[in-house]
C-alpha cells in the first residue's frame, strides 16, 4: 500500500476539519486524519495554520485562491525546508552509522584487548601459583638443607679431629718408611755394584765368543766365496756353448724363413698364371655356351621350318617324299649357313 504523503492542503484541510468539531485536537489527530506523513513536514504546516488563523478571522472573505497560494507558497518553502531537513537527516544518519561502525570496530577490538589481557591475567596468576608452590617447595629445601649442613658442620669437627689424628700417624708412617728406604737405597747401592762388576766380566767373555764367532764365520765366507767363482766360471762356459748353439739354430731357422720366403713367391706366381688360365678358360666356356644356344635355336627353328613344311606339303610316310624334304631342309640350312658367314 502506498505511502500517504503529508502537503499543505491536505494538512490545512485536516486542521480545518478538526477545528470545526470544536474539540481539543493535537499534531497525533492531524496525521490520522492526513493519514501518514512525516513530523518534519506536519508540524511547521500545523504552525503555519495557526499563524494564518487569524488572518481567517479578520478577513473571513479572503479569496480561497489566495489562501491556496499561500499554502501552495508556504508548501514550496516547506518542501525546501523539508529536503533541506531531509538531507542533513540523512547525512546525520550517515555520520551516526559512520560513527557507530566504528565505535563497533572500536569495542570489538577493546573486546579483544580485554580478552587477551584477561587471558593474560589468568597465564599470570597460573604462573604466580606455580612460583608460589616453587617459592614453597624452595623454602622447605632451604630449610632441608640448613638441617643438612648443621648434621655436616657436625660430621666435619669429627671429621676434623680424625684428619688430626691421621696426619700424626701419617708423619710417623713416613719417617719409618724414610729409614726403611735409605736402609733399601743402601742395600741397592750394594746390590748394583755387584751387578756392575758381574755385568762387565760376562760382556768379556761374550766379547772373547763374538770374537771367535767372527773369525769362524769369514773363514767360511771366504770358502764360500771361492765356490761361488767356481760355479760362476762353470756357468759362464756352459752359457757360451748354449749361445752358440742357439745361435746356428737362429741361423738355420733364418735360411729356412727365406726358402720358404721363395717357395711363397713361386706359388703366387703360379696361382696368377691359374687365375690367368681360368679366366681363359672361363672366356672359352662362354663362347662355347654362346655357340650351343645359338646352335640350339637353330636346330629349334629348323624344326619348325620342317614340320610347317610338312604341312604344307601333307608328307605321309614315303620315303622319296621324306628325302627330298631332308633335301630341301639341308639346301635351307647351307642357305643360312652362307648368309651367317657373309
Amino acid at each position: 500500500m502506498p505511502r500517504t504523503i503529508a502537503t499543505a492542503s491536505n494538512v490545512f484541510a485536516a486542521c480545518d476539519r478538526l477545528d470545526a468539531a470544536n474539540d481539543r485536537w493535537n499534531r497525533e489527530d492531524v496525521r490520522s486524519e492526513v493519514g501518514g506523513g512525516g513530523w518534519v513536514v506536519i508540524d511547521p504546516l500545523i504552525k503555519a495554520w495557526r499563524a494564518l488563523r487569524p488572518l481567517r478571522e479578520v478577513a473571513p472573505s479572503t479569496p480561497t485562491e489566495l489562501l491556496q497560494q499561500v499554502a501552495a507558497s508556504l508548501e514550496a518553502h516547506i518542501a525546501g525546508f523539508t529536503q533541506e531537513a531531509e538531507g542533513r537527516l540523512t547525512k546525520s544518519q550517515d555520520i551516526f552509522d559512520t560513527t557507530i561502525s566504528e565505535l563497533s570496530e572500536k569495542l570489538a577490538s577493546l573486546e579483544a584487548e580485554l580478552e587477551e589481557k584477561v587471558e593474560a591475567v589468568e597465564a599470570s596468576e597460573t604462573a604466580n601459583s606455580t612460583l608460589i608452590e616453587q617459592l614453597e617447595q624452595a623454602q622447605l629445601e632451604l630449610a632441608e638443607s640448613r638441617t643438612e649442613n648443621a648434621r655436616l658442620v657436625t660430621e666435619n669437627d669429627g671429621l676434623t679431629g680424625q684428619v688430626s689424628r691421621m696426619e700424626k700417624e701419617h708423619k710417623t708412617a713416613t719417617q719409618t718408611m724414610q729409614a726403611e728406604q735409605r736402609d733399601l737405597l743402601k742395600q741397592h747401592a750394594a746390590e748394583r755394584s755387584r751387578a756392575a762388576e758381574e755385568h762387565a766380566s760376562a760382556i768379556a767373555t761374550q766379547r772373547k765368543e763374538l770374537a771367535a764367532e767372527a773369525e769362524q764365520a769369514e773363514n767360511r765366507l771366504m770358502v764360500l766365496l771361492d765356490q761361488e767363482r767356481l760355479e760362476a766360471k762353470t756357468n759362464a762356459k756352459k752359457l757360451t756353448a748354449n749361445l752358440e748353439q742357439i745361435s746356428q739354430k737362429s741361423q738355420a731357422a733364418r735360411e729356412a724363413i727365406v726358402g720358404l720366403e721363395t717357395r711363397v713367391n713361386e706359388l703366387t706366381r703360379q696361382n696368377g698364371q691359374l687365375e690367368s688360365d681360368i679366366a681363359v678358360q672361363l672366356e672359352t666356356n662362354a663362347e662355347l655356351q654362346e655357340s650351343l644356344e645359338s646352335q640350339k635355336l637353330l636346330t629349334q627353328s629348323v624344326e619348325r621350318e620342317f614340320s610347317v613344311y610338312k604341312e604344307e606339303h601333307k608328307l605321309g610316310g614315303e620315303l622319296v617324299a621324306l628325302q627330298e624334304a631332308v633335301a630341301v631342309l639341308q639346301q635351307q640350312l647351307r642357305d643360312k649357313g652362307d648368309r651367317k658367314k657373309k
